[in-house]
């Protein structure tokens, strides 16, 4: 019987301190993750999205235009050379309570009005279209009109942004129209509590407190910022204008942009 020869050369000597016990580690239960199968989101229609995203849309601008600012004009040349028509502009709606359903008014912060200020307000003669004028008087004050020349508290005003485009001084003889008797000659007249008189910058073609009294501190309803846009055109005609009337004019503005925009007045600010 041939013997095994072991060949020792071959096995390496290792020694006992050198060797390493592996042990099983301990795993907690709270310890394991549990993985679950997502359910994929169910994806919006297009229809959908573009029906949120237009709701969304006219929601923030009906609160942005009756709460914080609104982009508005001037068709009249009643505030001339201050405001010209065609003159578009930012008007800063915010503290102003008229903006606000009257039960929460009286919770509401309110912006201080001051002589020279000009302001927006309901119109007191033609529904829903804003007026824009400046504040000549302030509750308490006393105003009077002689002869295109304008008295507060018994002091003439010294008024650098007022103009006249008629020579003619009316009278206030008895025979006189009232319309032009009021033009030139008011008052005095004293301005009750929570009240303001106003007065277009174009004197001799304003509609204002000469005509149809004071302005009431609830129908305030802003202030004029800057012009971020003005376009040479003509006053504003009353009457109502048809589809096509309206087209032309669209296209006019589109066809005259570059040569009728007052580029010099974008950023012109409005006191």
């Amino acid at each position: 019987m041939e013997e095994t020869q072991v060949h020792t050369d071959l096995v390496p000597d290792v020694p006992l301190d050198q060797l390493t016990v592996f042990q099983r580690p301990d795993v907690l239960l709270e310890e394991l993750s549990t993985f679950g199968v997502r359910t994929p989101a169910r994806k919006k229609g297009a229809v959908r999205e573009w029906i949120e995203s237009l709701a969304f849309t006219i929601v923030f601008v009906l609160i942005f235009t009756n709460y914080i600012a609104q982009a508005t004009q001037v068709p009249t040349e009643s505030m001339k050379p201050t405001i010209l028509v065609g003159d578009h502009f930012f008007l800063d709606k915010i503290a102003f309570p008229a903006n606000f359903p009257k039960f929460i008014r009286p919770f509401l912060p309110r912006r201080e009005i001051s002589r020279g200020d000009v302001i927006a307000f309901r119109s007191p003669t033609e529904g829903n279209i804003p007026f824009v004028k400046r504040v000549i008087g302030v509750p308490g004050d006393v105003v009077e009109l002689k002869k295109k020349n304008l008295y507060l508290n018994g002091e003439k005003l010294d008024e650098p942004y007022k103009i006249h485009v008629d020579s003619t001084v009316y009278g206030d003889e008895t025979w006189m129209p009232d319309e032009l008797k009021i033009r030139d000659n008011y008052g005095p007249a004293t301005i009750p509590l929570d009240s303001y008189f106003v007065m277009g910058d174009n004197r001799d073609n304003s509609n204002d407190s000469r005509y149809w009294g004071f302005v009431t501190d609830a129908d305030v309803i802003g202030k004029p910022l800057f012009v971020y846009w003005s376009y040479e055109s003509d006053p504003y005609v009353p009457g109502e204008k048809t589809v096509w009337e309206w087209v032309q004019s669209y296209l006019s503005i589109a066809a005259h942009f570059f040569t009728r925009t007052r580029w010099f007045r974008i950023g012109t600010l409005i006191g």
